[in-house]
């Protein structure tokens, strides 16, 4: 009796996995337009998106020694206005000249999503808004959509674009 329970076990078992690699199998796509960086993107390390939204906290803090905790010495940043900056120490002096003047109000994460590529490399987007005042005293809405690749829970890549909401 145990013998028979075990095979009819063991024989469920294969056919869920045979099933599961059918069902993975079916939901591929052909693409229309072939990625050329990676693609099958799965979720990927929740704790990456804590250290993205860490990172914004210190910014918004104004407390860059420890924003920069989170950046490679090799990171690079490819900003909203398409400059690259290249190095931590570089990074931070940016940082620091473009938003010590400026207050970030009313934030809000409107989502927020790390994944994994085939090719390994981990990512969190993450799609924001804020007040941004300006030391004459006006306020502009902008919303974000920004990209972070970590490496060994250290940012090594960053890609920015941004708009102003009108209203």
């Amino acid at each position: 009796m145990k013998k028979i329970v075990l095979s009819l076990l063991t024989a469920a078992t294969m056919l869920a996995c045979t099933e599961a690699k059918k069902e993975e199998t079916a939901n591929a796509i052909v693409h229309i337009y072939k990625p050329t960086y990676t693609d099958n993107f799965k979720i990927g390390d929740p704790n990456n998106a804590l250290l993205a939204e860490k990172f914004h906290q210190d910014l918004f803090a104004q407390d860059y020694q420890k924003a920069g905790e989170i950046i490679a010495d090799t990171a690079v940043f490819h900003n909203e206005d398409g400059t690259t900056i290249k190095g931590k120490a570089a990074i931070l002096d940016f940082m620091q000249k473009s938003f010590a003047q400026v207050k970030f109000k009313n934030y809000e994460i409107v989502a927020i999503i790390p994944t994994i590529g085939e090719n390994g490399h981990q990512w969190v987007n993450i799609w924001d808004k804020a007040d941004v005042e300006t030391p004459d005293g006006k306020t502009q809405k902008l919303a974000w959509v920004d990209s972070f690749r970590f490496e060994n829970g250290k940012v090594v890549r960053f890609d920015g674009f941004v708009k102003a909401i009108k209203e």
